[in-house]
């Protein structure tokens, strides 16, 4: 069954509640080669994750989950909707996060991303992050594993 794509142009940031894991789990699992669990999604709003969709009115646009230990963060999800990919609104979700970061005086923030995912690394690139390793075989692949590009940006 397709989503209604209407959009109405009055995109907010809102927490996300376990009433929207559902919607989420479904978006993740269009996007990703291996998503998330609905358990994932649940253990990051326990764990008090910060954990934040991108919406317009009922529609999730996207969303991020970040984990912060002392003046570090790390970006453990970030997904936009398939339907809205290529428009900006991972930039915007990003800036986001980094405003939010800045706000707590956050020094650095972490995220790994896969090694093929040259999209996502070009917008990480343009937002101020720099390649600092790589985790060999990290990510699964439905033909094996694939390495993660750790990626830093201090604030």
């Amino acid at each position: 069954m397709k989503e209604n794509l209407t959009f109405k142009k009055k995109i907010n940031f809102k927490n996300a509640e376990l009433s929207d894991i559902e919607k989420i789990v479904l978006i993740e699992s269009n996007c990703h080669i291996t998503p998330w669990t609905e358990k994932n999604f649940i253990d990051s709003i326990n764990a008090l994750n910060r954990f934040e969709l991108l919406v317009d009115e009922n529609l999730i646009i996207g969303y991020y989950i970040a984990s912060f230990a002392a003046d570090e963060c790390e970006l453990l999800n970030i997904t936009v909707n398939k339907n809205y990919q290529r428009q900006g609104y991972g930039s915007i979700i990003i800036d986001h996060l980094i405003k939010y970061c800045l706000k707590r005086k956050t020094s650095n923030l972490f995220l790994e991303v896969r090694k093929s995912n040259k999209n996502a690394i070009l917008l990480y690139e343009k937002k101020g992050f720099n390649e600092v390793g790589i985790r060999t075989n990290y990510y699964k692949t439905p033909i094996g594993k694939e390495d993660a590009v750790l990626m830093a940006q201090s604030l």
